[in-house]
């Protein structure tokens, strides 16, 4: 840092002064390590309805809490007392215990909520999947892969902030410190500037198909099982691999990585999980489909849960199944769910492991809508 120019944009590319920014770092005391967490928290709570001025008509009613896995149709069936369990991951919380994830409760009307659709856009553009049974029609899987992606824009948007907000975590540390913490907060920002330009153009499609009633502009594949499921997901990822671990997508920063959409849903007695994707030649969403779905029917309901739950966040279980699982399977799921948190965004690569018993109905049958 020796004989830098005072008055110089920083190294560290904040737009400021060197004198003003990195100049004397080492000797300046330590930011809140908890301000990023709590910045985070509140960027995750802005309103805004990702419906608005799309050519889906205007927006009325105030943004509301809308639920990606719903309340009543489906959390509701695998809740105990209001409540169901959910890994927990709390910065603080992971410190205080090691790095070990620990699972929590949540009642049913905070789980799986965002701030991203006005009542009207939410009533509207969901009522076939909140007021009507799943059955795996055209148009129930567009919008539920719709409203899964808008929930992954709105979070990748939420995080945009991050880097700016950890600028100053180098407070402290030696100059060669810095520069590390401050190339590693670079490359989580270009990890995920490219997932919101890849969510975006996902986005922007599933838009258009909604506003010009295009739902085969999505494949999908819909899993039914001969009983309940004692878990309940929706989610979206860039997947690398297949089920498999065979290269699918590169994940160059350039390229425009395609995503699969996975939700289940539940019934009085049975319940159902529904894959899609772009249907586009070669998308990843569909191999890896057509991947389970050749499984042998007892493996297929093990074989989607453990693939979400590598992938997912946003799954949540029924109390009395976890806590009555084996340590063996306790802990297998908890290494799939941190195999997913590398903050440098690369690919999970603990595999599946189909041996393993977690207590799961058979597959009864699988069909393309």
């Amino acid at each position: 840092m020796k004989g830098r120019d005072r008055n110089a944009p920083c190294w560290c590319g904040s737009g400021k002064k060197y004198k003003k920014c990195h100049l004397n770092r080492a000797d300046q005391p330590k930011d809140n390590p908890w301000s990023a967490v709590d910045a985070n928290r509140k960027s995750f709570g802005k309103k805004k309805c990702c419906a608005n001025d799309v050519g889906l008509g205007p927006c009325e009613g105030g943004v509301i809490k809308a639920h990606t896995v719903s309340r009543g149709p489906n959390l509701s069936k695998i809740a105990e007392n209001g409540h169901v369990l959910k890994y927990a991951a709390d910065v603080q919380k992971l410190n205080k215990i090691g790095g070990k994830l620990s699972v929590k409760k949540v009642g049913i009307k905070d789980a799986s909520v965002f701030y991203g659709f006005c009542g009207k856009h939410d009533r509207e553009l969901f009522s076939c999947i909140e007021n009507e049974p799943f059955t795996g029609r055209p148009d129930q899987c567009l919008a539920v892969a719709y409203r899964t992606m808008s929930r992954e824009l709105y979070g990748k948007d939420a995080l945009a902030h991050l880097r700016e907000t950890l600028r100053g975590a180098d407070k402290g540390m030696l100059p060669f410190e810095q520069f590390i913490v401050q190339k590693t907060l670079d490359n989580i920002n270009t990890g995920n500037e490219a997932a919101r330009r890849e969510a975006k153009v996902t986005h922007d499609v599933l838009t258009s198909a909604l506003v010009d009633n295009q739902p085969d502009t999505i494949g999908s594949y819909v899993f039914e099982f001969d009983a309940p499921l004692p878990f309940m997901f929706a989610g979206a990822w860039s997947p690398y691999t297949d089920f498999y671990g065979k290269k699918l997508q590169n994940g160059y920063s350039d390229e425009l990585l395609q995503q699969i959409f996975v939700s289940s849903f539940a019934g009085d007695n049975r319940a159902l999980v529904c894959i899609s994707w772009r249907d586009i030649d070669g998308a990843p969403g569909k191999v890896i489909a057509e991947q389970i779905k050749a499984l042998p029917a007892d493996q297929q309901a093990s074989a989607l849960f453990q693939i979400v739950t590598k992938h997912v966040e946003n799954i949540f279980f029924n109390p009395s199944w976890y806590q009555g699982l084996g340590d063996k399977q306790k802990e297998h799921l908890s290494r799939l769910v941190t195999d997913g948190l590398d903050i440098m965004g690369s690919a999970p690569s603990l595999p599946v492991r189909l041996e393993i018993d977690f207590q799961l109905p058979i597959a009864s049958r699988s069909f393309q809508p």
